[in-house]
């Protein structure tokens, strides 16, 4: 599983679009590919998923960025329109599980592990935020198992062959694959909740955190005098 951890070396963000100053943004990725070539060996590109034009290849941008070795991080959203920072995998699954399946298959290619930065850049303006993290960290290990299903080994032949339905089927049947049940049995070898989400809403840690926050907080006094 990928753990979503900071690391100190440099990364290039890039966007395509901003409501003003477009002259200041990294517009894509091959520019901050360059721009991170020219600053040093740790410069490495950052991916964030919502700042792409509507149906690109985010995927191929993965995979481009891993075969020149480039690739930093990601900051994972999920998005409708743009840059909505919505929970990943709320509006299109697939292209995440498409992701990872990237990821692995370059590591199965290369027979090496790839140096990847994995961090969440999502906006919690309605939904509960311990709520969110949860859906996050879930949704995450779904897909990430699901990439896992895929066998490299018949999906490379089928590629060389041109077999376009045998690669895309191997897709699909791994995507399709429920592996709620094997994540709950490794939540049950490590001792954790099967359902995170129901423990925490059993918890009564959030109104318990919330009573004391409000208790704390009318002894507080502000005053712009």
């Amino acid at each position: 599983m990928p753990s979503f951890l900071q690391s100190s070396d440099c990364w290039w963000k890039y966007k395509p679009f901003e409501p003003a100053f477009y002259h200041t943004d990294i517009a894509d990725w091959g520019m901050a590919l360059h721009l991170a070539r020219c600053a040093g060996p740790q410069a490495k590109v950052l991916v964030d998923t919502g700042h792409h034009y509507q149906s690109q290849n985010i995927e191929q941008i993965v995979a481009w960025l891993l075969s020149e070795r480039m690739l930093g991080g990601f900051h994972f959203n999920d998005r409708r329109y743009a840059d909505d920072d919505l929970t990943i995998g709320s509006i299109d699954p697939y292209q995440l599980f498409r992701i990872f399946h990237e990821i692995l298959f370059y590591e199965w290619e290369t027979n090496t592990k790839a140096d990847i930065t994995y961090m969440i850049d999502q906006g919690h303006n309605l939904k509960g935020k311990i709520e969110e993290m949860i859906q996050t960290a879930t949704m995450a290990q779904q897909l990430f198992a699901k990439a896992a299903l895929v066998d490299h080994g018949a999906l490379s032949s089928a590629q060389d062959n041109c077999d376009l339905i045998r690669a895309e089927s191997l897709l699909q049947d791994a995507f399709n694959t429920d592996v709620r049940p094997a994540i709950q049995e490794w939540r049950d070898s490590k001792r954790l909740p099967r359902d995170p989400m129901k423990a925490f809403l059993e918890s009564g840690y959030m109104e318990r955190i919330t009573k004391e926050r409000t208790a704390r907080n009318s002894h507080s006094v502000s005053s712009y005098a």
